[in-house]
This record gives structure tokens, sequence and C-alpha cells, in this order.
């Protein structure tokens, strides 16, 4: 102890520095941890956390006895991930690498800065823009479809095309931010590796392809992890306001984060939506500790732990 706090005292400097986000972590992420015993009871204001009853399991059953809905939900829910993690890190990769072998500079920090705007602009004002595009009759591309000759199609009414749109909203709201990280390993790349690959004769797409790309794995391997925590998770934002919470098309949008947020505004139970986060936190562990066995089994110095 006598240790601990004279080397705490020796880096006060960093140590004060680093306390804020060291408190705003626990208040946050470990305090909260307390309130999971609500999706084990029937909570009250009259009892409170600690002093309402207990009823086992029941809080999940409605995650489970809702017939065709846990199926949709499911499905909805892994397959947007899977989707929009597959398509963000081609799209990140893609604009990292367009960036970086621009010539002139100036221009690569103009194209960057303008592609990370959109990160900040909040889905209700997304939700707007998305409508401009869609509305019915008076939107772009049914104005498009009219002049062309084509019929005026109604977006909000059918869930058929919804997948893509929404993947394209999610592509163009996050690649500008998430092409940074990408970025970041790029411009740490030894050029030695270029001028030797030149020297051998590689062209341009050589050079991509067996420095560039391989020099990226790891990166990928290590949000790919990281992301596999949320698996269960969905931007709430995106599913919510973009599709304006519409009815007809929750077949190909709802997800678990929208259905627990529709349940708490018709019915306040706080127990079942306990019981949602406590489930998609348990599949979001096991996903991350899984897949981290797996990485560290075919590439140890690639595995987070």
């Amino acid at each position: 102890m006598k240790g601990l706090l004279k080397n705490t005292w020796k880096n006060r400097t960093l140590f004060f520095m680093a306390l804020p986000a060291v408190i705003l972590l626990i208040i946050f992420h470990y305090v909260p941890i307390a309130g999971l015993v609500v999706a084990f009871k029937k909570f009250n204001f009259t009892d409170g956390l600690f002093k309402s009853p207990w009823n086992g399991f029941a809080n999940f059953g409605y995650l489970f006895k809702v017939g065709d809905t846990a199926w949709r939900l499911t499905r909805n829910t892994i397959g947007y991930y899977l989707i929009f993690t597959i398509t963000g890190t081609i799209g990140n990769i893609a604009i990292a690498i367009g960036i970086n072998e621009m010539i002139f500079k100036r221009a690569a920090k103009y194209f960057q800065s303008m592609m990370i705007l959109p990160t900040f602009i909040s889905y209700i004002a997304v939700a707007f823009v998305v409508k401009a595009f869609l509305q019915n009759e008076i939107g772009i591309i049914n104005r498009f479809l009219i002049m062309m000759g084509g019929e005026n199609y109604s977006f909000y009414l059918n869930p058929r095309w919804w997948p893509l749109i929404l993947t394209l909203v999610k592509t163009w709201k996050g690649i500008g931010y998430g092409s940074v990280l990408y970025l970041s390993v790029l411009t740490g790349i030894d050029h030695a590796l270029y001028e030797a690959a030149a020297i051998d004769g590689a062209n341009t797409w050589q050079k991509l392809r067996y420095i560039t790309l391989p020099m990226l794995v790891p990166m990928v391997i290590v949000m790919t992890l990281l992301g596999l925590g949320n698996i269960m998770h969905s931007d709430t934002g995106l599913f919510y306001q973009v599709t304006q919470n519409n009815g007809l098309l929750y077949e190909t949008t709802q997800v678990l984060d929208s259905y627990v947020l529709n349940a708490i505004m018709s019915s306040v139970d706080f127990g079942m939506t306990a019981a949602a986060t406590f489930c998609q936190s348990i599949v979001g562990f096991v996903m991350v500790v899984g897949t981290n066995l797996i990485v560290r089994k075919i590439s140890p110095e690639d595995a987070l732990f």
C-alpha cells in the first residue's frame, strides 16, 4: 500500500488527469450494475429496488413468448449487425486507403473533414433528410421515377427496401469517423516497406495487397471483437427515428432495442426492460469471450486478452 501511494504521488499529474474519466466510468458503468436485480423482480416504486418481490425468470418470458415476433426481432437485430459490420469495415478501409493515397494532402484533409461531418448530425435531422428523398409524390426519388415514366412508390408503406435504405444511411453517417482509426494505422506503416516493394518491381495493387491490407488486419480483428459486445444492441435512433417507428415497416426494421422502447412507452415495466438488457449483455459477453478464444488459437498476437 505504501508503495502504491508513493507511486501515485509521483505520478500525481497523470493521476488527476485520469481521475474524472475514472469517476464517470464508475458512476455510469459499474454503479448501475446493481440495477440488474430488477430483471428478477416485480419492481414497484413503493418497495424500491431491493425490497420489491422476486419473480424469478418471469420478466424474461415476454422475450420468448411472443410467437413469430421473437424470431423477427432476433433475425433483424443480428442480421443488421452483420450487414453494418461488413459494409462498415469495407467502407472504412476503402475511404482510409483513398485518403491516404491522395497526392494533394490539403484536399485529403478537406475530404476527411467532410466525411466525418455526418457523424455529428442527429438522427432526428437525418430522418428529415431521408423523408425528403422517400416521401410520396414530392420526394426526390419519386419525382425522378415519375419523370422517367415510372409510378410513385410508397416507401413508408412497404418494408421491402428498408434494409438497403438503413444500410445506406448507417454507412453514410458512420463511414467517415470509422475510417479515422484505419487511417491512423496507414500513417504508421513504415514507408521503407513500400520503397523495397517498388525496387522489387511491385505495382500499386501489389503493394496494396501484400503490404497495406495485411497491416490493417490486426485493427479489423480488434474492431470486430469490440463490436461483438453489441451484437444484440442496435442504434435506436436509426431504427426508431429514421423509420418514424412505422408499424407497417416492422417486418424488416424492428429490432430488439426499438421493441423494448415501444414496450416502455406503452407500459412502464422496468423488470421487462432490465431483463432484455441483461440478455443483450450476456450474449455480447459470450460472443466477445468466445471469439477472442478462437482468435487466440489462430493468431495469438491479435487477441484482445
